[in-house]
């Protein structure tokens, strides 16, 4: 029989230890050791190296979207309305060139008839680009755009009309790019005085309003209106603002257009040989609506051009210039 020895517990647990030395030591040496704590922080590192790469074209960016912002205050600066309260010793003209602006825009935009008509303490308002146009009642946007001969587009741009037919009597808008006003025709043909009508055209009055003899049928007749001695095709201007109520043929008159006014007031051209408005249409007063002519009974080629208040005829010299 064998004798059998107790196994000491030392033993095992040396055993033990160097068993897990052999294995654990293998192990840590593979996966680097110390070296796990380090590799966070090189992830951190990473990204402020690269930043400046990835952050360029966004800083590029602000310069395309900043251009629109800036070209906006460039366009609102070009529509801005100038005020100057005259002083003292000042002309239209030095007013015009302290605004940088032109004396006809001054006018226009004022409705002033004369540079003498200024008054110390007024205040004049003028846009720095165009002129600034009043909207009168029953008058629409593309009555302005023909008056003006600006398109539609351009005034509610530069007005920031988002409905063209919203707008409303006694307002003011911008008309941009305007070549010639209207008002201008205003000046000359007004000779600088506030009448209620201007003259629609210069030119000799060869008959005037009253009772005469007509020159072509020879019976005596009252005469409703003036002749006014011109060559055929001689631009035709309203003698003050108001609606187209009538264009036509009409017997003795020719061609025939007659305007409606403030306060009853009629007035209308005959014989002529072109019209430039349509019924219904508004114009504004200096505004070209017509060329003059020959047609209907006629002597010779002239304008006939009658006043009436409501319907009785008046005497046009009575209220032109």
């Amino acid at each position: 029989m064998i004798d059998k020895k107790p196994i000491r517990k030392d033993r095992v647990l040396l055993v033990i230890v160097i068993l897990l030395g052999v294995i654990l030591i293998p192990i840590l040496l593979r996966s680097g050791g110390p070296e796990p704590p380090e590799s966070p922080l090189s992830i951190v590192e990473a990204p402020p190296q690269e930043a400046p790469s990835l952050e360029e074209p966004p800083m590029e960016e602000p310069s395309f979207v900043e251009e629109p912002l800036l070209a906006e205050p460039r366009q609102e600066e070009e529509f801005v309305l100038l005020e100057h309260v005259v002083e003292e010793g000042e002309t239209l003209s030095s007013i015009a060139s302290l605004l940088g602006v032109s004396v006809k825009q001054i006018m226009a935009s004022n409705r002033i008839r004369s540079p003498e008509a200024i008054r110390p303490g007024e205040t004049l308002r003028v846009p720095k680009e165009g002129i600034l146009h009043l909207i009168k009642e029953g008058q629409t946007l593309t009555d302005i755009s023909l008056t003006y001969a600006v398109p539609i587009e351009e005034i509610t741009a530069a007005n920031g009309i988002s409905d063209p037919g919203m707008i409303y009597a006694g307002e003011e808008i911008l008309i941009p790019q305007v070549v010639a006003s209207p008002w201008e025709n205003v000046i000359y043909l007004s000779k600088g005085e506030e009448t209620r009508f201007i003259w629609p055209l210069t030119g000799e009055v060869v008959s005037k309003f009253g009772w005469r003899v007509h020159p072509v049928l020879g019976y005596h007749h009252h005469h409703n209106g003036i002749d006014i001695d011109v060559p055929v095709g001689t631009t035709v201007y309203a003698a003050a603002m108001g609606k187209v109520t009538y264009v036509g043929e009409e017997e003795g008159y020719g061609t025939l257009v007659i305007l409606e006014h403030a306060e009853g007031y009629y007035t209308a051209y005959g014989h002529l040989s072109m019209v430039l408005v349509y019924a219904r249409q508004f114009v504004e007063a200096g505004q070209p609506i017509a060329e003059s002519g020959n047609s209907g009974i006629s002597s010779g080629p002239h304008l006939h051009f009658e006043v009436c208040n409501r319907e009785f005829p008046v005497d046009p010299l009575r209220y032109l210039p």
